[in-house]
């Protein structure tokens, strides 16, 4: 579903105010997880735009970030979903956040097909080094990325010639801290700088 009422934000900002509304609606988060339309729509998108991005002579390709407190509850209709979709320029990113047995999520990323576009990573084995979250999560992304334009014949574009007055220095945007932290009973959920709050049994 859309989060927020338009269905592209700018910038991290963007995104929590997106989450702010419509947890704010009075949604309630519950299980079970289940992402394969999740994935469907994520691919139809990601082709569309590079059909129209090619249509202007450039080239586009997508990365899907899923965000999940929970392994999904079909790992085969999931692991079917990502097979069906593994020709569309897209990535796909699951982080998994919490306490949650998340081994049957590594199947996703070693085995939903011949073809590799989806990566899990398990938000608790980095969270105390931020620089080794961000190398997890991109990690495979270039691979893939080289992949499919590999696969379809795609050259890459000659290289943008930029002009030194085009280039536009933007004021520094305020650093968000978007660290997560969990109850000790692992039923409350946080989000810092007055971000998400999910209410014990909401999920």
């Amino acid at each position: 579903f859309q989060c927020g009422k338009t269905p592209e934000v700018d910038g991290v900002d963007g995104i929590i105010q997106a989450y702010r509304q419509t947890f704010s609606s009075g949604l309630v988060m519950s299980g079970p997880t289940v992402i394969t339309e999740v994935l469907r729509t994520g691919a139809a998108f990601a082709v569309s735009s590079q059909e129209a991005a090619m249509a202007e002579g450039k080239q586009k390709y997508t990365t899907l970030l899923i965000l999940t407190d929970g392994a999904v509850s079909d790992v085969a209709a999931t692991a079917r979903g990502i097979n069906e979709i593994k020709n569309a320029p897209l990535s796909i990113v699951i982080v998994g956040i919490g306490s949650a047995d998340f081994g049957a999520m590594q199947f996703l990323d070693d085995n939903a097909s011949d073809i590799d576009i989806a990566q899990f990573v398990e938000f608790n084995a980095h969270k105390h080094d931020s620089g080794s979250l961000t190398n997890a999560t991109l990690q495979e992304i270039p691979t893939q990325l080289e992949s499919y334009f590999q696969r379809h014949g795609i050259m890459p574009n000659p290289p943008i010639q930029v002009e030194e007055e085009e280039i536009v220095v933007e004021a520094e945007e305020e650093e968000i801290d978007l660290t997560i932290d969990f109850g000790a009973d692992g039923n409350n959920m946080s989000v810092s700088s007055g971000g998400v709050y999910v209410p014990p049994g909401a999920y």
